[in-house]
């Protein structure tokens, strides 16, 4: 089976690939034509998987693909995918864009871009990280904790519906973020955080030379072949995770709140995407409690957040 542009296989990005599509999604959604998008992208030597320019066809199917923001056919994100090109957000959006083009309308249910996930929220109960999902098809997008399986010790006892627990979530961040002194301790974090992500730039950038010197030890008869394909298997293991850690901090360090006055309004108008960072430079875990079977109880009382603080 061919192997899908902008991965090296799911959810690991192939990085100059990645930033290929990530660049001709970017200029789709200024409008500019597909024709001129695919020639700009030639020019600077992006290509596809198969090593070849891209045609402007190949590379609108390519873009529309729901894997590239790591959802399947319906839409939903699919569980513990890894990175991705694009966001949910951003695959709504080109989707929206190419059904105008077409004439036709944007297909009236849209992927729901949760808040709190990527190990932001977790079960109250057993501790796993909290996952987007609907009951069925028609439901309201919420959040639960998936059922068990041979190597996942999840309980899959506890859901809550996604707007009350995000509208729980955000109302508690905003009051803190309101109180004196809360602005100046997330711009500290926020620099942690910057420091964090060089480090760990540094870290990815210096995955290749790992692989050599592993490569060297096997070469030179230090490391059995079992313990050369262990080892290699963990390092890619760290790099899968790095890189995703990495993205994630991007965002937090990016998002622009040194001027922000009025963080209510700053809200209401913010994206998803800055409206999560927010949030997780204020939240280090949401823990999501099972609702006791009081279905209308106050969802604060089902929520307990863990803030962040400066690093000393």
């Amino acid at each position: 089976m061919a192997r899908l542009s902008g991965y090296v296989r799911p959810g690991e990005l192939h990085q100059q690939e990645a930033q290929g599509l990530r660049e001709g999604a970017s200029r789709l959604l200024l409008n500019e034509p597909v024709g001129a998008v695919v020639r700009q992208l030639a020019d600077k030597g992006y290509t596809n998987a198969r090593g070849n320019p891209w045609a402007a066809e190949a590379f609108v199917r390519a873009i529309l693909n729901p894997l590239m923001a790591g959802l399947d056919k319906n839409g939903e994100p699919i569980e513990d995918f890894g990175e991705t090109v694009l966001t949910p957000d951003e695959h709504q959006r080109l989707n929206a864009l190419f059904a105008k083009r077409r004439g036709e309308q944007t297909p009236p249910r849209e992927p729901f871009d949760y808040l709190l996930t990527s190990g932001l929220s977790e079960c109250g109960r057993c501790a796993f990280h909290m996952q987007g999902a609907r009951v069925n098809g028609d439901a309201d997008p919420g959040y639960r904790c998936p059922p068990p399986k041979e190597g996942r010790a999840s309980c899959g006892g506890v859901r809550m519906n996604a707007n009350r627990l995000e509208d729980a979530v955000a109302e508690q961040v905003l009051a803190d973020v309101l109180r004196p002194g809360t602005h100046e301790r997330l711009l500290e974090v926020q620099e942690d955080v910057r420091a964090e992500a060089r480090r760990l730039r540094e870290h990815v950038d210096g995955a290749e030379e790992r692989f050599k010197e592993l490569g060297g030890l096997y070469g030179r008869g230090l490391l059995v072949r079992s313990a050369f394909l262990a080892a290699q298997k963990a390092t890619k293991e760290d790099l899968r995770q790095a890189r995703a850690r990495l993205r994630f901090l991007e965002q937090i360090a990016d998002v622009p709140i040194s001027g922000v006055t009025d963080f209510v309004a700053w809200w209401r108008t913010a994206p998803r995407a800055s409206q999560r960072a927010l949030i997780a430079l204020e939240v280090s875990k949401v823990r999501v409690m099972p609702s006791g079977g009081g279905r209308h109880a106050d969802p604060h009382e089902r929520i307990v957040i863990d803030w962040r603080s400066p690093a000393n």
